[in-house]
Order: C-alpha cells, then sequence, then structure tokens
C-alpha cells in the first residue's frame, strides 16, 4: 500500500472511532475537523517507525501480527477506562484515534501478497 492509501484508511479509522466513541466521551478530539486529520497523519506512524527506504521487505516487528495483537488489546482497555479529568480524557482520545489509525494501517498491509510478520526483528 502506499502513503495516500494509509492517509485515507487512517481518516476514516479516526472518523469512525471518534463517532462511536462520542456517545459517552466528547473532547475536541472527537470532532471529525481534528479526528479525520489527526488519523490521516497517524495512519502512516508504522512507516515512520520503520520506512521502507526503498526496501519491499521492511515489515518487522511494528508491522507485525504481535504489535497488531497487543495494540487491539490495549484499544480494548483504552476504550474501556473512564478518566475523570481533562488531559486524562484527551490523552484517552488521543490514544484511541492513534490506535485506530495505526491499525487501519496493520489490516491494509496484511491484506497484501506480502503478510504481515509474526514477528519480525527490533532493529
Amino acid at each position: 500500500m502506499n502513503g495516500p492509501t494509509h492517509q485515507f484508511a487512517g481518516a476514516v479509522a479516526a472518523f469512525a472511532i471518534a463517532q462511536h466513541d462520542s456517545k459517552n466521551k466528547t473532547t475536541p478530539l472527537h470532532h471529525p475537523a481534528v479526528a479525520i486529520p489527526i488519523g490521516a497523519y497517524l495512519g502512516e506512524l508504522p512507516d515512520m517507525i520503520e520506512p521502507s527506504l526503498g526496501n519491499a521487505h521492511h515489515r518487522q516487528f511494528f508491522h507485525s501480527l504481535t504489535v497488531l495483537g497487543l495494540l487491539g488489546v490495549g484499544m480494548h482497555k483504552v476504550y474501556r477506562w473512564d478518566p475523570q479529568d481533562n488531559v486524562k480524557q484527551l490523552l484517552r482520545g488521543l490514544l484511541l484515534l492513534g490506535g485506530a489509525a495505526y491499525l487501519s494501517h496493520l489490516a491494509l498491509d496484511a491484506l497484501t501478497s506480502r503478510p504481515l510478520p509474526i514477528l519480525g526483528k527490533i532493529r
């Protein structure tokens, strides 16, 4: 997948999580005008951490099924978290938006002809 595809998927994922979550939690991050650009930017986070640098086989630990699983568990915990102060509510919202965007990136990469490694190596 290319950058614009990951940006679009990240934007859609962040928008969806913000809309679903806004029933109970409302922060400025839940507004589409904020959630969408954050999701678009963070949709490329795995490639920022592990850039391809012209190598089609760059998928390592941060592009792995292990990270996908850990991020899924973490997202569930963050979703259930109910912070009471404003700063922690913003942190929760940012973690949800970023997590959704990151998951969208890994999901798209998993659908390509070169699947995600189980663990990959840590550089």
